[in-house]
């Protein structure tokens, strides 16, 4: 938590705007230091990896950005710029057309959109959007190798992947992840290497990285959950499950709102503003399918329709699409299996009251080929 209540309070005594830069390191606050500017400016400067759920409120996503704000959160200016000295100086402009009236602040809007259905349809738009090499996240590669092997058809769709990261080139075995962040560690397990990512649990509460300044992001807790689930299908150990179940309560405990999910636990008053992130409401549906063929439990799969819900609104994006699709093959397509093991096929799922080796809907088999097809239509 960054932003207090106090923070605030002072600035608004002071009559101090409130800028904060968005950057790995902070060159600008030295360079203002003991001048006319410092007396009329709060500086905070933000770690943008630790901090998404303000950069989201804060900015367009660009890096470094330096936003200003009043203490009643109203937005004045975004000032986007890889040059230190053009940032001061427009931070002085700003500063100073505020004082004289010139800028009308805006207040910074909550996002919550109506929710829509989601469709199956995903599943082909993500297939065609990596045809045309558009860059795929690991969770987009995860997908495109399973349909991959489950479908003929689309048996040479890999060739197409361009990864967009660093995690994607990891998940191909092509390079290392390097940084201290719970979301890496889960990728290390999802990809069923070491990894260190109970360090990063408590309760049902993910702490961003080691640092543990941030927690409750509904990525990290769904990828985490989503880890301890495929770990738990690897290995069959209730440890495992368990953790995956009280991260699912902490969501709906913490998180959950009438039309879909929260990007972060509301933990100070930028927090408060309600974002509906769909792509984290995505990256919660895939978790939360998972959990239920685990588990059988309906309140999971209605979380899991809650989040897709609010994912469809940005249906067309292909991280999107791609973490839909994956949900809605456990929904409508799973397979639940009574054998741990490594089956590399986003519709399997490790579940203890199935009464064959493998089971998809009421259809029973001792070999997981025979639900070779995924179930599509041609």
């Amino acid at each position: 938590m960054m932003i207090t209540d106090k923070l605030l309070s002072d600035a608004k005594f002071y009559g101090k705007l409130i800028g904060m830069l968005f950057d790995k390191e902070d060159l600008v606050s030295s360079k203002i230091k003991g001048t006319a500017l410092e007396r009329r400016l709060t500086l905070i400067n933000v770690d943008p990896e630790e901090y998404p759920d303000y950069l989201i409120r804060l900015t367009r996503g660009l890096i470094p950005t330096l936003s200003v704000i009043t203490p009643n959160l109203d937005l004045v200016a975004i000032i986007e710029s890889s040059n230190v000295e053009y940032m001061i100086t427009s931070l002085k402009d700003v500063v100073s057309e505020y004082s004289s009236g010139k800028i009308n602040p805006v207040r910074i809007p909550e996002y919550a959109p109506e929710p829509m259905e989601a469709s199956e349809a995903s599943i082909y738009e993500a297939i065609n959007r990596v045809v045309d090499r558009e860059p795929a996240d690991f969770r987009v590669i995860e997908l495109v190798e399973s349909i991959a092997k489950g479908e003929k058809r689309y048996s040479s769709i890999t060739k197409y992947i361009n990864p967009l990261d660093q995690i994607s080139l990891y998940y191909l075995g092509r390079g290392e992840l390097k940084g201290n962040f719970a979301i890496y560690e889960a990728v290390k397990a999802i990809k069923g290497e070491n990894s260190d990512i109970e360090d990063y649990i408590s309760e049902g509460r993910v702490f961003r990285s080691s640092r543990k300044e941030n927690w409750g992001l509904l990525t990290d807790e769904a990828i985490v959950g989503y880890a301890l689930l495929i770990r738990y299908l690897r290995e069959g150990n209730d440890s495992d499950l368990n953790q995956a179940i009280k991260i699912k309560e902490f969501i709906k405990s913490n998180l959950e709102t009438e039309k879909g999910f929260r990007d972060v636990v509301p933990k100070d008053p930028l927090t408060n503003i309600v974002y509906l992130e769909p792509l984290a409401n995505a990256e919660a549906a895939v978790f939360l399918s998972a959990l239920w063929q685990a588990t059988e439990d309906e309140e999971a799969k209605g979380m899991t329709y809650k989040a897709l819900g609010i994912a469809a609104v940005k249906s067309g994006y292909l991280a999107v699409s791609a973490r839909i699709a994956h949900a809605l093959l456990r929904l409508n397509h799973g397979i639940k299996t009574s054998v741990p093991g490594k089956y590399d096929d986003v519709r399997v799922m490790f579940n203890k009251k199935v009464e064959c080796k493998f089971k998809q809907g009421d259809k029973c088999s001792d070999n997981l080929e025979e639900f070779h097809g995924l179930g599509l239509e041609e």
